[in-house]
C-alpha cells in the first residue's frame, strides 16, 4: 500500500503562491512571443520596404523604355549578422527589367496603390520575405512592379535571442519568487514555530505543562485550534488530578484497612487453638488478604509509572549506576528468596554502569523481575541477577530454572492482567511485567525474554543506553 504523504501547511502555502506565479509568466510568455514576433517582423518589414522604395526612386523612362540605375544603399541597407540573401525583381506588364528572372511575380491586383505588401513565399526552396509594391510611370499606361526578397535566418535569429532572454528573465522571476516565498512563509509560520517549540518544552511534572496558552503572541489565524488545545489542556488537567486523587487516595484509604486487618487475623489466627476448621479457615482469608494488598500495591505502582511515563516524556532522566541498583535490589529480596529455598546469587561483570535512569523507577523494575523469578520459581531452584556490557549498552540479566514461559506466551505476559493458563500456578495479578515496561519506556529501556539457566526456565533482559 503506498504511504500517505504527511500534508504540510508551508508546501501548501508555497504551491498556493508559485502555482498562480507560473501561471502568470506562462501567459506573460506567450504574450511576449506575439509581440516579439510581431515586433521583429515589423522592423524587418520597415527595413525591406526602404529597399523598395529605393529602387522606385531610381525607376525611369528613356526613348519609351523603362531603365533603372539600381542603387547601391538600395540592397546594402538588407545586411545582416546571419548574411541574408537578397533578390530583387523590377518587371512591367510581366516583362523583366532587371533583377533575377526567376522570382516569383507578385499580382499586381493584389497590391493597393501608394502601399507595400508583404508576402512569405519560398525561393530556391527556402523561405524569403517578399516586399512588392506597383510605381506608377510617367508615360507607362501600367505600373511597374519591383520585388525586394530576403531569406528569413536573421528574423529567426533575432527572434530566438529575444525569446531566450524572456525565458530567462521570467526562470529567474519564478525562482526569485519561490526563494522570497519560502523566506516569507517560513518567517509568516514561525510564530506557529514558536508555539509548537514552547509546547515541546514544558514540564507536565513541574505543574506547568497544562497551563494555558498565552494568545497575545499567536497570530490571530492561529487562536482556534490554540483555543481549543487549552481547552483540551483544562480537561487534561482534571483527569491528571483525578489520577493523583486516586493515588493518593488508594494509598491511604485501601493499605491502611488492608493492613489493619492482616494485624487482626494475626490476632484471631493465635486465639484459634487447636481448630483446624477455623486455622485452615483464617489462613485462607489471610492469603486472600496478602493477594489483595499485593494487587492493590501494584495497581498503584502502575498509576503511578503511567503517570510518571506522561511527565517525563521527551526528557532526560538523571544518571543512575545500574550495578548498585541490581545489588540493593538482590539484597531487598533475599530474604524472600530464603523462604521459598530459592538459591539468589548476584553477578557483576563491572564496577559500575552509569544510565540515565530515575533511581525508583529503576528499583521497581528489578524487584518485580527478582519478585517473579522467585514466586515463579520451586523449591530449591535458583535465581541468577548479572550486570554486564555488551555493544554500548548495560544490561541486567535475571535468570531463573523454574517453568518458564512458552515463546507464544512471551509477548502477551506485557499485557494488563494477562495470566499463563496453567494449573498450580502461584497468585498474581498479571501486573508485574507491564509494570516493568510501562517503567522502561521513561530511560529508553529494552525488555527480552529467553530462555533461562541452562535453557530451563526464563531470562529476562533490561538494556540501557550507556549514559
Amino acid at each position: 500500500m503506498r504511504e500517505r504523504r504527511i500534508p504540510s501547511l508551508r508546501r501548501a502555502l508555497l504551491l498556493n503562491l508559485l502555482v498562480p506565479t507560473s501561471v502568470l509568466a506562462i501567459a506573460l510568455g506567450v504574450g511576449g512571443l506575439l509581440l516579439i514576433n510581431k515586433t521583429v517582423e515589423r522592423a524587418y518589414d520597415r527595413v525591406l520596404d526602404g529597399s523598395a522604395k529605393a529602387i522606385a526612386e531610381r525607376i525611369s523612362v528613356e526613348d519609351g523604355e523603362i531603365t533603372v540605375d539600381l542603387p547601391q544603399v538600395a540592397l546594402g541597407m538588407l545586411e545582416t549578422r546571419a548574411n541574408d540573401s537578397v533578390y530583387y525583381n523590377v518587371s512591367y506588364d510581366g516583362m523583366l527589367v532587371t533583377g533575377y528572372p526567376d522570382l516569383p511575380l507578385i499580382d499586381l491586383a493584389k497590391l493597393r496603390a501608394d502601399s507595400i505588401g508583404h508576402f512569405d513565399l519560398r525561393y530556391k526552396n527556402v523561405p524569403v520575405r517578399i516586399a512588392a509594391m506597383a510605381q506608377p510611370v510617367y508615360g507607362k499606361p501600367r505600373p511597374v512592379l519591383i520585388e525586394v526578397a530576403e531569406t528569413k535566418d536573421g528574423r529567426t535569429m533575432a527572434q530566438r535571442e529575444l525569446l531566450l532572454f524572456l525565458a530567462a528573465l521570467e526562470t529567474g522571476i519564478v525562482l526569485a519568487a519561490a526563494a522570497l516565498g519560502w523566506l516569507a512563509v517560513r518567517r509568516g509560520l514561525s510564530p506557529l514555530v514558536d508555539l509548537g517549540r514552547e509546547i515541546d518544552t514544558r514540564q507536565i511534572e513541574a505543574g506547568r505543562g497544562l497551563r494555558p496558552l498565552n494568545l497575545a503572541s499567536i497570530p490571530y489565524e492561529a487562536h482556534p485550534p490554540v483555543r481549543a488545545m487549552n481547552q483540551l489542556f483544562v480537561r487534561l488537567d482534571a483527569a491528571m488530578q483525578v489520577i493523583r486523587d486516586f493515588i493518593a487516595d488508594a494509598s491511604h484509604q485501601m493499605k491502611t484497612p488492608l493492613a489493619s486487618l492482616r494485624v487482626h487475623l494475626a490476632l484471631l489466627q493465635r486465639d484459634t487453638g487447636e481448630q483446624s476448621e477455623n486455622r485452615e479457615i483464617i489462613a485462607e482469608i489471610e492469603r486472600s488478604t496478602r493477594h489483595l494488598d499485593r494487587l492493590v500495591a501494584q495497581l498503584i505502582a502502575m498509576a503511578r509509572a503511567e503517570e510518571a511515563a506522561v511527565a517525563e516524556k521527551g526528557f532526560h532522566p538523571p544518571v543512575t549506576d545500574l550495578v548498585a541498583s541490581a545489588s540493593e535490589a538482590v539484597s531487598i529480596m533475599a530474604p524472600l528468596a530464603a523462604a521459598r529455598d530459592v538459591d539468589l546469587e548476584f553477578e557483576a561483570r563491572l564496577d559500575a554502569a552509569p544510565i540515565r535512569a530515575h533511581a525508583p523507577a529503576l528499583h521497581d523494575i528489578l524487584i518485580n523481575l527478582i519478585d517473579n523469578a522467585i514466586r515463579y520459581n520451586a523449591n530449591g531452584g535458583s535465581v541468577v541477577v548479572s550486570v554486564f556490557f555488551e555493544d554500548g549498552r548495560y544490561l541486567t540479566r535475571v535468570s531463573d530454572d523454574g517453568p518458564g514461559i512458552a515463546p507464544e506466551h512471551r509477548e502477551r505476559v506485557f499485557d494488563r492482567f494477562y495470566r499463563i493458563p496453567a494449573n498450580n500456578r502461584p497468585p498474581g495479578s498479571g501486573l508485574g511485567l507491564s509494570i516493568v515496561r510501562t517503567l522502561l519506556q521513561q530511560s529508553a529501556g529494552t525488555i527480552a525474554l529467553t530462555d533461562g539457566i541452562g535453557g530451563a526456565g526464563l531470562a529476562v533482559i533490561i538494556a540501557f543506553p550507556a549514559a
